[in-house]
């Protein structure tokens, strides 16, 4: 049987989990929300110390911390990085996060979907060179292969859109969906950032999709001053962002997500922190399954099959 292209069957789950896809089918049925108020002033003072003496174009912004560290949390808690398809459950091969682009800042500028590939030994710098250069073609008038596509299928009659969108649905569940299909799907990724902070507005709740198969959906608010509880649990006003997650909790344990948030957290108030290369166990590396750059390459070029996982997974990781 052919394998996905982008995940690991996972293979070992207790037996409520394999019977949950079942029993709650879609993802919405199956959202958990999580609110986090995080505490910024630091992180401020660090990103104006470290933009000092760059250029315009290579100053780190609050959102590259913010991806960074949520690249990071991902890397350091593998299950973040599963989903569902055709009820089953499976570790995706990859780490990516999509979120949209403006083009430009006027109310009916055009809107495109950024989505990036990522190494779980990221570091911030390299996150913001990589977010850089995306978001930059991003932005090219002539459009990303992703909005080509769309276009094409907007010009169809509706029983044909229809049509496709039943066909890929019915791969997808076998996991037979066509390889680029996916790839330039920006809803087939482990996170989908939403930033409305940066049009100043404050976090909301975000459904997930049920086209696709990304299974956490991160909402980011306006900074503003709000009241917190110091070190002394007393109460004092800081500079904080609020964010809003909604999850698929079918994929892991509502404790599991719980602390990965607060890993999160940690990371965007001591951002220094995502200036080094981590340190990942073996095991936690072997349970992440991502393909190694030269097994993309392989899996590219001949649609080699992935081979299924066992809980914690046995297939290499992508190293640097």
């Amino acid at each position: 049987m052919r394998k996905r292209y982008d995940g690991v069957l996972i293979k070992g789950l207790p037996s409520f989990r394999v019977i949950n896809p079942f029993v709650m089918r879609g993802r919405n049925e199956s959202a958990i929300y999580f609110s986090q108020t995080i505490e910024i002033e630091n992180t401020r003072k660090f990103l104006k110390q470290r933009n000092r003496s760059r250029e315009p174009d290579e100053r780190i912004s609050l959102f590259h911390v913010l991806l960074a560290a949520a690249v990071r949390t991902i890397s350091l808690r593998p299950q973040l990085n599963r989903f569902i398809s055709g009820q089953r459950i499976y570790q995706r091969n990859r780490l990516q996060v999509s979120f949209i682009v403006k083009k430009d800042i006027g109310d009916d500028g055009p809107e495109t979907n950024a989505k990036i590939t990522f190494s779980p030994f990221d570091t911030l710098e390299e996150v913001r060179r990589r977010v850089t250069r995306d978001v930059n073609e991003a932005r090219n008038l002539e459009g990303n292969v992703s909005d080509h596509e769309v276009d094409f299928f907007a010009r169809l009659p509706r029983f044909l859109v229809n049509g496709v969108v039943k066909a890929f649905r019915f791969l997808d569940y076998f996991g037979v969906a066509p390889k680029g299909m996916i790839e330039i799907d920006p809803l087939y990724t482990s996170l989908y950032v939403a930033n409305l902070g940066s049009v100043g507005l404050d976090a909301a709740y975000h459904h997930l999709y049920e086209w696709g198969n990304a299974s956490v959906f991160m909402v980011i608010g306006r900074m503003h001053k709000a009241l917190v509880l110091d070190e002394k649990n007393e109460p004092v006003t800081r500079l904080v962002i609020k964010i809003k997650y909604t999850m698929d909790d079918r994929i892991s344990e509502g404790i599991y997500a719980a602390k990965a948030l607060k890993l999160f957290k940690n990371f965007v108030q001591n951002p220094e922190t995502l200036e080094t290369f981590p340190e990942i166990s073996d095991e936690v590396l072997q349970e992440l399954s991502l393909l190694l750059p030269e097994e993309e390459q392989h899996a590219s070029e001949t649609g080699s099959i992935f081979p299924e996982q066992s809980a914690p997974s046995r297939s290499r990781s992508q190293d640097r």
